[in-house]
């Protein structure tokens, strides 16, 4: 089992790294994907953080003024 530190502008965290089945976010749905899971304790409600490996990858393009996320084909 891989139990890393990651590092973001909160700090450091340790998270517990586990390959998925899948994860969908709207219509998109991505198989076999790697997550990391920590605690997440940032003194507000979170289901998770997506990353710019993530958001690279599948071609996500954020629009700040709608606030959306969407997937350019």
């Amino acid at each position: 089992m891989n139990i890393p530190n990651i590092r973001g502008v909160g700090g450091t965290e340790v998270v517990f790294i586990r390959e998925t089945n899948f994860i969908k976010i709207g219509d998109k749905k991505i198989f076999q994907f790697e997550i990391e899971i920590g605690a997440m304790n940032y003194g507000f409600d979170i289901n998770g953080i997506l990353g710019m490996d993530f958001l690279i990858k599948y071609r996500a393009c954020i629009n700040i003024h709608k606030q959306m996320l969407s997937f350019v084909a």
